[in-house]
């Protein structure tokens, strides 16, 4: 029987505009409801995924930054696994040389490396081109759009050594570019640094973290705690970042708007998109097992 549901929030639960798909939400909560455990696994960090929680009331603990952070919503709980400080320089420093837009999540805040009004506006600028919106009014009313909460505990820094000095360890690179062109390629530079793991499909839009976890090391982590087995959790996933938390879990269910690589590790491949209630389609497969 299925006691945990574990979910990705973009592209699996989120719709294009940034809310939830309702319809699998509702089907959520059903089974919360029924005394089944809920849990969000994003390559967000905490201050990205706060107004979700509150928004639906899930305050259960979470796992943050593509598996490298386990924390309870209250934060007395916090595991974190940072990349090793020679590996994290040498990215940076080709990062940095490419002029990537980069935000690097640590376990007490988001670190960058230009001030906080250029560094919003280049962000501003890539959402415009990804979107193919010239009126950033138009854009969604949710954190990751808006100044006050994209700049929610951002922490601009000119050097390496003053992040370390502040405490912080970097947790996962955020790394995005307005012009593919200018990077292409860029990610065979990473190939000889160690101890890395990437997700990515574009060379203009690179998550980089330790290879300690990702999302499926870190679930297998937690659900020991729990004294679950994998065939005791669902786990639901779209993008490259999920393909640990799908490959090997019997009940792992990727949309149909998945990477191909998520789609062929998954269980179960759905015919129906974030925004066509593939949660909810996912849990009826497991009610129709008998498992839910």
């Amino acid at each position: 029987m299925i006691r945990l549901i574990v979910c990705d929030i973009d592209g699996t639960l989120l719709n294009y505009d940034n809310t939830f798909d309702e319809v699998s939400f509702h089907k959520i909560n059903e089974k919360r409801a029924q005394g089944i455990e809920f849990m969000f696994a994003t390559g967000r960090d905490f201050d990205m995924v706060d107004d979700f929680c509150q928004l639906k009331k899930v305050y259960s603990p979470l796992i943050l930054n593509n598996g490298t952070q386990y924390r309870s919503y209250s934060g007395d709980v916090n595991d974190y696994y940072p990349m090793e400080q020679k590996s994290f320089e040498q990215v940076m420093e080709i990062l940095l040389k490419y002029q990537y837009h980069i935000s690097v999540h640590t376990q007490q805040g988001k670190y960058i490396f230009e001030d906080i009004d250029t560094y919003y506006q280049r962000h501003i600028d890539i959402l415009k081109k990804s979107r193919n919106i010239e009126d950033e009014s138009l854009f969604p009313n949710a954190a990751f759009f808006t100044r006050k909460g994209f700049l929610r505990n951002v922490h601009p820094v000119k050097h390496i050594d003053e992040l370390y000095q502040q405490g912080a360890l970097p947790l996962k690179i955020d790394a995005r570019h307005i012009d593919p062109s200018m990077v292409a390629g860029v990610s065979h530079l990473f190939d000889e640094i160690g101890h890395l793991h990437i997700s990515s499909s574009y060379a203009e839009n690179i998550e980089i973290t330790s290879d300690i976890h990702d999302k499926g090391s870190m679930l297998k982590e937690v659900i020991k705690e729990k004294g679950l087995s994998i065939e005791e959790v669902a786990t639901f996933g779209d993008g490259l970042n999920d393909v640990g938390m799908l490959a090997g879990f019997p009940y792992s269910f990727a949309p149909a708007n998945a990477h191909a690589a998520a789609k062929e590790k998954a269980s179960y491949s759905l015919d129906v998109t974030n925004e066509q209630g593939a949660v909810k389609k996912g849990i009826e497969i497991l009610e129709t097992l008998h498992l839910i």
